[in-house]
């Protein structure tokens, strides 16, 4: 397995035994404003290590064809802090309580990266 496979291995690993008792109780699910309040610290930070180690995969893996996507998020999240990025989620639920049901994913991408432009994540086409 290449370092990268690895890296990524990894993260996953750590953002499920952070997270075990959540991800055991429920099926394939994304988190979002109900669930993200109650992580530790430590887990959000494997959530969004891991979320930046896929964009960053990605865009490794396909050799600068990478879905447009993972490229502006992995070049977006290396201009933030691991904290500024939990911090701006903290933050997008507090002052948002009625999009509890935003995913976290969405927030990070559509909020934080500014990797999609709003409105366009959750629409089928």
């Amino acid at each position: 397995m290449k370092l990268m496979g690895k890296v990524v291995f990894f993260a996953v690993v750590v953002v499920l035994v952070l997270a075990g008792g959540a991800l055991a109780q429920e099926k394939g699910f994304l988190w979002d404003g109900s669930q993200w309040p109650q992580l530790s610290f430590d887990a959000k930070v494997g959530y969004v290590k891991g979320v930046g180690n896929l964009a960053d995969f990605e865009t490794a893996a396909s050799k600068g064809k990478a879905a447009c996507v993972s490229r502006a998020l992995a070049a977006d999240l290396k201009t933030k802090t691991v904290n500024q990025i939990i911090e701006a989620v903290d933050k997008f639920y507090k002052e948002n309580p009625d999009k509890l049901s935003t995913s976290v994913l969405e927030v990070i991408l559509v909020r934080v990266a500014k990797a999609c432009p709003p409105g366009m994540v959750g629409v089928k086409q």
